[in-house]
């Protein structure tokens, strides 16, 4: 027996692998004459909740089957995570496909920072990267969702959602669509999607579960974790000027650098959710300190929660930075340099993307703020 909502094999004996519903709950709604869905079906159509996938070979083949089906793609992407969110593995399956870029969670950048402005950064982040379209919004706020009503309508026939998780297409769905969903998978694929009507129109967004991409801090912790790391409302922002140089600030747990210079102290603002923590020490006490308070005094990751300390592998990777740039730790926020220069030694588990900029927050704005 197959699940109606996303053609997989009715399974009884593993909950991680798709198909899967507890024995007793078969029985039941076998007994009284319900649908049969499987776990992950039944929570999307009755909670409206898709479960993560990985990117593999199965995931890609089965998003390309969907692709061949619809007219568009929306690719939703972070701002405030934008290296973690504009993942190449994403932007090598949509490589043949016409697609509209949304850039999500824009309320969360500072006021100073113009629309202009992020487009432009936006264009240059993306290089060779040539969508469509690029919209600006904010789903929990309702900034931008018209003007991308609008667009959809004159394009007409139905789209795919597609983006990592903890990027907002969940809200981004809710605000386009009427509430009623169902759940669906297109032919030759098993991949649970969630198909809605959007609003005033006969089109379809198909919603796909976000993807996990390896590449960022938040896929290491569990789904508590996550969501306290994902902002809602404000990033935190803190301004630090270390005064000697080989001083270490830890960004969380999972995050920390040690900052070299000479002459005149840096002045560096570091953006990221307010759930994360921040503390500054020495080299020689920083390694004593990190093992006592991981999980604890830093967060992330969330006490309790994985990875469990002795099973990170980390990797070192060191930048000179200049006024004007920034370094993004994907998953995690961004350090945006006042005053320069200076070189960080950063650490981070092993295959987090780490990566200079060029910066989204303009220091010359308040520079005088920083000239004593």
């Amino acid at each position: 027996m197959k699940c109606p909502g996303c053609g997989t094999q009715i399974q009884f004996t593993d909950p991680s692998k798709s198909g899967y519903i507890p024995y007793s709950v078969y029985e039941k709604r076998l007994s009284n004459g319900d649908e049969i869905l499987c776990q992950r079906c039944f929570r999307a159509k009755h909670y409206g909740k898709l479960e993560p996938v990985e990117v593999d070979d199965n995931f890609v083949e089965q998003v390309k089957k969907a692709l061949s089906r619809v007219k568009t793609v929306l690719w939703v992407v972070d701002i405030t995570d934008f290296e973690g969110s504009f993942d190449p593995d994403i932007s090598q399956i949509l490589r043949d496909h016409d697609k509209i870029m949304i850039v999500n969670k824009i309320d969360l950048i500072p006021k100073a920072v113009s629309l202009d402005e992020m487009r432009d950064w936006i264009l240059k982040q993306m290089g060779s990267e040539t969508p469509d379209e690029v919209h600006l919004i904010s789903a929990v706020k309702g900034f931008g969702i018209r003007l991308l009503q609008e667009s959809l309508e004159a394009r007409g026939g139905n789209f795919l959602v597609v983006g990592a998780t903890n990027v907002g297409k969940s809200s981004l769905v809710s605000k386009l669509c009427m509430s009623e969903t169902t759940v669906t998978a297109f032919p030759g694929t098993t991949l649970g999607i969630l198909k809605r009507r959007i609003q005033s129109s006969n089109s379809y967004l198909y919603d796909t579960p976000g993807i996990k991409t390896g590449r960022r801090i938040i896929d290491l912790l569990d789904p508590r974790c996550q969501k306290e790391l994902t902002p809602t409302d404000h990033l935190s922002r803190k301004t630090f000027k270390p005064k000697k140089s080989s001083s270490v600030l830890f960004i969380g747990g999972l995050c920390h650098i040690v900052i070299e210079f000479e002459g005149k102290s840096p002045i560096f603002q570091v953006f990221a959710p307010s759930a994360v923590k921040f503390h500054e020490t020495s080299q020689l006490k920083y390694k004593s300190f990190l093992r006592k308070h991981y999980g604890k005094l830093l967060t992330p990751p969330c006490e309790s929660s994985q990875p469990p300390f002795e099973s990170i592998e980390w990797q070192k990777v060191s930048f000179e930075l200049q006024q004007g740039e920034e370094l993004s730790i994907a998953g995690l926020g961004w350090i945006s340099v006042r005053r320069g220069p200076f070189v960080v030694e950063i650490c981070v588990p092993s295959g987090i993307t780490v990566r200079k900029r060029a910066g989204l927050i303009n220091p010359y704005r308040d520079k005088r703020r920083y000239e004593k």
